[in-house]
């Protein structure tokens, strides 16, 4: 039995990933933003702002007792009322920060901070997955009525942030793995509104593929098409 800890729980990928594992026999620690008390695992907590350095670092001394774990699985999304044609309708001269800031929290500051806060707290040869997006394949592919260029950066600097991970030096001396997972487009209600892509990918197989990395003696690094 192994010990794996996910952020982002609730989500529609997260959710599914902690109903696999614990059904798979592991030992689950569900980290959605708010407790949900329908999510599987052996251990519920919450951490309500992945990009709050301060409340990330507070969870992760909670292992100095605890004990370390086996992977660290982070889905930390968002999925905005109006579904991905909302999210992404905006043209770079109308977009609000707020807006832009939310996606570089999620994406970028929440990676880095689970990262390092977590970073000691696993096991010699364990690991992380991170599901990244597909969306930068998509560089002068966008149809006309889409603005989804603010989604594609802030998803190529997290890929960029992952490339720094896999060579820094912590990571290579305790011989962690960092997993990326770039799904196209999952059938998730972000998608269930508005134009859809025109192939939508089972959750089931996204989970799949992080129960796959989690269990991976390589460095896993797929686009999920």
């Amino acid at each position: 039995m192994k010990r794996y800890l996910v952020f982002g729980a609730a989500g529609s990928i997260g959710r599914e990933v902690c109903s696999k594992l614990h059904q798979d026999g592991h030992f689950v620690i569900v980290c959605p933003k708010g407790i949900t008390p329908t999510l599987q695992g052996s251990l519920m907590d919450s951490v309500w702002n992945v990009a709050d350095r301060g409340e990330v670092q507070q969870y992760a001394d909670l292992y100095d007792q605890r004990g370390k774990v086996d992977g660290v699985v982070y889905c930390v999304g968002h999925c905005p009322p109006g579904g991905f044609p909302d999210a992404i309708k905006d043209p770079l001269s109308l977009l609000a920060l707020d807006k832009y800031l939310s996606e570089v929290n999620m994406h970028q500051v929440g990676v880095l901070n689970v990262f390092q806060c977590m970073l000691k707290h696993l096991n010699d040869e364990g690991c992380f997955v991170f599901l990244s997006s597909a969306i930068t394949r998509l560089k002068g592919q966008f149809p006309s009525f889409l603005q989804a260029h603010y989604h594609a950066g802030v998803i190529a600097a997290e890929d960029w942030l992952i490339d720094g991970m896999r060579a820094d030096p912590t990571v290579q001396t305790h011989k962690i793995k960092i997993h990326r997972l770039a799904p196209v487009a999952v059938d998730t209600p972000f998608h269930y509104r508005g134009p859809k892509p025109s192939k939508l990918i089972p959750i089931s197989e996204v989970v799949n593929e992080v129960v796959t990395a989690l269990g991976s003696q390589v460095e896993v690094d797929k686009q999920i098409l």
